[in-house]
């Protein structure tokens, strides 16, 4: 029976509808009360972040995203902008992806079938983790981008080439790989860059700029990376291996890089690495080798450097001096006499 206050009197012959006539004290039916209240709250909050058992991802409309990063969204918008449209799209406004901050849901009736089959919950949690996140994008990315299957197919579509003027060209150790880099970007596509720069928007590269890699050991080409700028404003990731097919990580020394995964953690962040944080001084050895841009010393431009900050910060999630150097460059043929009016007329414009 329950414990009732001796100084409240039972109520004699009345029923008030439980048995044997006792009256449930108010306190006693109100704790209760709260009790089933707090476990239906409980419940929901379960259902809400995972944790109220397996989701079948397939047939589910809503499965919650627990990604275990420092800003979530942008990261969402980084990766699944790219499976929402062609040209990227924001994932938020085509309804793939709903929610703020550490409280995000994934809607998986929005992807490809053929997407959706390789994402399940496989530890059960009611929740995509991090880990199930990560196998997921490995294993659907490439495909759902529609990348160039092989560097020769890169080279149909993007017709870079060593010592072609269209292509500002730069080689660089680092910190990335112990292999010597040999990156190319379109000319149009850094000076657009610089442009932006000059109008107070940042160092932002255009929508279908390319940035290629060629990681180079004892002269041969080893691997490729990409960046391919979307129409979204984030960059698509590509690996291409020795024999031209794409990867899915980088093979040479130190580490393997796994793509998308681990590019988007050093682009999308904000550390800095050497030979860019030492910038315009020389950066000292590493571990793994030299850290350096192999250019003229007369490019060690402190103006170019303070101007655009490259080596400071990202403002378009690309880790290189590229804005910079190619400046520099211009400030050399200027110095020297040997720059066109054309150029003349665009560092001034730059500022410089």
């Amino acid at each position: 029976m329950f414990s009732m206050d001796p100084r409240t009197p039972r109520a004699s012959g009345a029923n008030n509808g439980y048995a044997g006539g006792v009256s449930r004290p108010k306190t006693v039916c109100a704790s209760r009360a709260r009790g089933w209240l707090l476990g239906l709250l409980c419940l929901g909050v379960l259902a809400g972040c995972g944790g109220g058992g397996a989701v079948d991802v397939q047939t589910a409309e809503s499965v919650p995203l627990r990604l275990d990063k420092k800003d979530p969204e942008r990261l969402v918008r980084s990766v699944l902008g790219g499976y929402t449209a062609e040209a990227g799209a924001d994932p938020f406004e085509a309804g793939l992806v709903s929610g703020e901050g550490d409280g995000l849901t994934l809607h998986p009736q929005k992807l490809a079938p053929a997407i959706r089959q390789q994402l399940s919950d496989a530890d059960g949690d009611g929740a995509i983790g991090p880990d199930e996140w990560t196998d997921w994008v490995e294993a659907t990315y490439y495909s759902a981008r529609g990348l160039p299957a092989t560097v020769a197919a890169l080279r149909e579509a993007v017709p870079y080439a060593s010592g072609d003027a269209a292509w500002f060209e730069v080689e660089v150790d680092g910190v990335m790989t112990a292999a010597r880099r040999r990156l190319f970007l379109p000319v149009t596509a850094v000076r657009a860059a610089l442009e932006a720069h000059a109008r107070g928007d940042g160092l932002m590269y255009p929508a279908g700029t390319w940035i290629i890699g060629e990681h180079l050991i004892d002269g041969e080409v080893v691997e490729t990376t990409v960046k391919h700028r979307r129409e979204d404003g984030y960059w698509d990731f590509a690996v291409y291996d020795g024999s031209g097919a794409l990867a899915p990580a980088t093979s040479t020394e130190p580490r393997a890089l796994r793509t998308p995964t681990q590019c988007t953690g050093c682009h999308l962040g904000q550390k800095l690495f050497e030979p860019e944080k030492s910038w315009p001084g020389a950066a000292s050895d590493g571990p793994f080798g030299p850290r350096a841009y192999h250019v003229p010393d007369a490019w060690r431009s402190p103006e170019a450097a303070a101007l655009f900050n490259e080596h400071a910060r990202r403002d378009d999630g690309v880790l290189g001096l590229y804005g910079t150097l190619y400046a520099s460059q211009l400030l050399t043929d200027r110095a020297s006499g040997a720059i066109s009016p054309e150029d003349a007329a665009f560092l001034d414009r730059l500022g410089l």
